[in-house]
């Protein structure tokens, strides 16, 4: 069975990614055996770089959107580096003092990685060299130096964490951006420290190029190009080892965005980051115009898609291992405006509605087949705003920690769509690994728009394996009703379900109805039309990383008929009239005749 997942798993990767794994691991096996000499020789060969200008224009422009999107970000996070106080994914960690900080705890995530990486970013020095404090690149350039101590390359899983390629890119751009801002600001003269951090830049630049992640690629890759066209912007003209940059920045993003402007890896938060990634590759000055004109058209597409992705509460959907805080909200990127019935037929998401009221839905595959790691079976799964205020919501992330949590938050009795109880529709292992996969994909017909003005549709074959079909067609009426009929084909002794989490900041009434209230008095009743709820309880969800909250949980149980079972659930908020069972039962037939 392990053998088989395995098999599963590695069957999609490319010769490319084997050849690159292989190298990346004999790499690191080599910095194991020989620590001291391999850092001897990466300082030697980064001396060959020349040094960048912190203060050229391209590096300021890039500085100041860096320095806009963290605020915008993490705003409120920026505690007091100066004390060593630290909030990393909405945990709060105090060392007492900057000299104290210690990298190498596992700082609320077990063994994963990824807040110490978040803390090797270093992206909290931005703010702290941009208000050119006294005496603020001196403290960078001490910190950097204890940083460098305590991460020294014999040190266990240091190529897992801090000096990862993905986070040594990251703190690159982040210490040159902050040298600029801080002269830019007219901060005191420092020539010894800003030269310490100018050559650990340097370092990071050199083990970047030597590092590229070739075998993981998509965001880890274009994120590698970026820290390379970021250090370019500081040079009077791109290095020679630089000059494949263009070329594969271009094949990066070929790879990475889609046609429709979606995001291969289909997760609405790296989506966002990556505009931000083509915000510094405009700055970098590295490209020729037709480059920079055809990154614009890519920026600009990508920007509809966002929106389309987008909740009127100026925020994103949280599919696919997003969450709140992750990446800017929206009007960051200043969306353009959208009609109510919007599709990403490649991405896989579909939005219906306007100003006030909004379903989003997921009807796409989880992610590409060779890096599917953000994948969550929320295949068919939706969020929903009423009012302006999110109502369904995506469960979020809990963790990327391996373990019961990590596979509960990804499974799909845990998002908002049609599924089977104890059958996955995607085989989940450690905290990335997909070894079994379904898709997902939207339902066009013109019998389906009989019913409601704005409809989205879509059919998924994660239960193939076990011959089920699922499909669901979901109506809106703005500002007054929203219809989700969900429909099992082949079904035959598995028990099927439909879940649904509300959003906390609803309240739930308590009498005989199932009816749910804003605090603005606005109410929403629930009635199955067909099926029924067999559960209404608390929840819990992580809308921001790892951060419990409560919502509630609203189970249906589909209607048995033959080889099929079917749920019709009504969410009612203004006036209008219920749709006839001879309706329900025509749009039913309509769904089961398109899959024969």
């Amino acid at each position: 069975m392990t053998l088989g997942r395995i098999f599963r798993t590695v069957k999609y990767l490319s010769f490319e990614q084997w050849f690159f794994r292989g190298i990346r691991y004999g790499k690191q096996l080599a910095r194991k055996l020989m620590p001291n000499l391999s850092w001897r020789y990466a300082e030697l060969i980064s001396g060959r770089l020349e040094l960048p200008n912190p203060n050229s224009a391209h590096v300021l422009l890039i500085s100041q959107r860096v320095l806009f999107s963290q605020l915008t970000i993490d705003g409120s996070q920026y505690t007091n580096p100066r004390l060593g106080r630290f909030e990393i994914l909405n945990e709060k960690f105090d060392f007492g003092s900057l000299k104290n900080v210690f990298w190498r705890g596992n700082f609320k995530e077990g063994d994963n990685p990824l807040r110490r990486m978040n803390l090797a970013y270093m992206d909290y020095m931005v703010p702290l060299l941009a208000n050119a404090e006294p005496r603020a690149l001196e403290l960078v350039a001490t910190f950097l130096k204890q940083f460098e101590e305590q991460n020294n390359w014999s040190q266990r899983d240091v190529f897992r964490d801090v000096w990862n390629s993905y986070s040594v890119s990251h703190r690159l751009i982040n210490l040159l951006a902050g040298i600029s801002l801080y002269n830019n600001a007219g901060g005191t003269c420092d020539p010894a420290a800003e030269s310490q951090i100018t050559r650990h830049v340097r370092l990071c630049a050199s083990f970047v190029y030597n590092n590229l992640e070739r075998d993981i690629q998509y965001n880890h890759l274009l994120k590698n190009y970026v820290a390379l066209a970021t250090y370019s912007a500081g040079l009077e003209c791109l290095p020679k080892k630089f000059r494949f940059l263009p070329s594969a920045i271009e094949e990066s993003l070929c790879q990475i965005i889609l046609p429709d402007g979606g995001h291969a890896e289909r997760s609405p938060m790296y989506h966002a980051l990556g505009i931000l990634d083509i915000d510094i590759l405009l700055n970098s000055g590295i490209f020729e115009i037709p480059a920079i004109k055809n990154l614009t058209k890519i920026r600009k597409k990508m920007i509809r898609a966002l929106a389309i992705m987008s909740h009127p509460d100026g925020k994103i959907a949280l599919f696919n291992d997003s969450w709140l805080g992750g990446s800017p909200d929206v009007e960051f990127f200043k969306t353009p405006e959208i009609s109510s019935q919007e599709i990403l037929p490649i991405t896989g998401y579909g939005r219906i509605g306007g100003d006030d009221d909004v379903v989003i839905m997921d009807f796409g595959p989880c992610g590409p087949d060779d890096n599917p790691g953000h994948a969550h079976a929320d295949f068919l799964s939706i969020e929903a705003s009423i009012g302006k205020k999110r109502f369904i919501i995506d469960p979020g992330v809990p963790t990327y920690t391996a373990g019961e949590l990590r596979d509960i938050s990804r499974s799909a009795a845990n998002h908002n769509g049609p599924h089977l109880t104890g059958v996955e529709p995607i085989e989940f292992w450690k905290s990335f690994r997909v070894g079994r996969r379904g898709t997902a994909w939207p339902i066009f017909h013109p019998q389906l728009s009989c019913v409601a003005p704005l409809w989205l549709a879509g059919i998924q074959t994660g239960y193939r394996h076990v011959g089920v079909k699922t499909l669901r067609w979901v109506g809106l009426w703005p500002e007054k009703a929203m219809l989700i009929c969900d429909q099992w084909l082949g079904i035959n002794n598995f028990d099927a379900k439909t879940r649904f989490l509300i959003s906390g900041d609803w309240k739930f009434l308590s009498n005989r109805d199932v009816v749910f209230s804003s605090q603005e008095n606005s109410q929403v009743r629930v009635e199955n039309l067909i099926g029924r709820i067999t559960c209404t309880g608390n929840a819990t969800v992580w809308q921001k990383f790892g951060q419990e909250l409560s919502a509630h949980e609203i189970v249906i149980e589909p209607t048995v008929k033959s080889e099929s079972q079917a749920a019709a659930i009504w969410f009612q908020w203004g006036d209008v009239e219920l749709p006839t069972r001879e309706c329900l039962a025509k749009l039913f037939a309509t769904l089961a005749n398109l899959q024969r």
